[in-house]
């Protein structure tokens, strides 16, 4: 019998009401978050450990972060300082 790998998941965080929803998350290395902005101003998901940065995300626009290795990232909005979030990589 062979074994097949697991297929990688995608996961969406979306951004509205200026949170992040889900706040917090658990994904798998090699899975894919996909951060959606449905608010009317711009935002960005930074790592605080400089994992990753979307930069500038436009109202009804998206960004997508694959999670290479493990660990726990605490990230926030650097426009919104008060919004914050983490992504735990298992």
């Amino acid at each position: 019998m062979i074994s097949m790998p697991a297929l990688a998941a995608s996961h969406t965080i979306t951004i509205e009401g200026f949170a992040f929803k889900p706040a917090t998350l658990e994904v798998k290395a090699g899975d894919e978050i996909v951060w959606v902005n449905k608010d009317i101003v711009e935002h960005t998901a930074t790592a605080s450990d400089g994992a990753f940065d979307s930069k500038s995300v436009k109202p009804g626009s998206s960004w997508r972060w694959k999670a290479a290795r493990a660990g726990q990232h605490a990230y926030i909005c650097a426009l919104h300082p008060t919004m914050t979030g983490a992504v735990t990589v298992k």
